[in-house]
């Protein structure tokens, strides 16, 4: 048999917990002590159980649109980044002083933020060389777009930042709605058995429950 979905558990503790005030079903339940103030408590742990999964849907839903955001400017970024560092080889090409100074023979890094700290840096040498960026100038590439490049990697730490902090909320969220579906299983479970007893004798009214009865 499938395994259940979390939609199908919580419907099954819904119908469970909500029927069990039906007048025929409750009068034989309180025989055995599952009284108004036993389902208010259901009640209770579904509702704040149902608050912790759209609070979960949405805090994933919010990880997701930080790291959709993220990963489009960064990829802008990115490729503005990559033509200009291309450029910058072909011209300083005869100066390996001058690559040296920028940071040319630096191995690749895969790691994001520091792939971020990396591009910044690149920028801040770049812009600290006088001589070199008047060649450039020539090729349409002036400091003031240079800065502007530099500010659109370095604003990506803080869109990273927020993406980082959205999937640390999304988690705990997670978190907080597993102990209470953890809570609301154990209820469910302790009333459907008493249910089976009590209602024994009146199938029907177990299945007002969500509660099978073989044939």
């Amino acid at each position: 048999m499938a395994t259940k979905t979390l939609t199908d558990k919580l419907e099954s503790s819904r119908v469970l917990i909500f029927n069990s005030r039906d007048a025929e079903v409750a009068a034989l339940l309180d025989t055995m002590g599952i009284d108004t103030a036993y389902i208010d408590e259901g009640e209770s742990l579904y509702n704040e159980t149902m608050t912790l999964v759209d609070q979960q849907k949405k805090e994933y839903q919010e990880q997701s649109l930080a790291y959709d955001k993220f990963y489009v400017e960064k990829d802008v970024a990115e490729a503005i980044y990559k033509r200009t560092l291309k450029l910058v080889k072909v011209l300083s090409r005869s100066d390996k002083d001058l690559q040296n100074r920028l940071g040319l023979q630096n191995g690749k890094v895969y790691a994001i933020e520091q792939w971020i700290e990396g591009a910044v840096d690149f920028y801040n040498r770049l812009l600290n060389e006088a001589d070199f960026l008047t060649n450039l100038a020539k090729f349409k590439v002036t400091p003031e777009q240079l800065n502007t490049e530099k500010t659109a990697i370095d604003a990506l730490k803080d869109l990273r930042n927020q993406a980082v902090v959205e999937k640390g909320k999304a988690q705990e969220a997670t978190r907080l709605r597993n102990e209470k579906l953890d809570e609301l299983d154990d209820y469910c479970t302790e009333l459907k058995a008493v249910a089976e007893i009590a209602l024994e004798e009146k199938p029907q009214l177990l299945e007002k429950l969500g509660v099978v009865v073989p044939s």
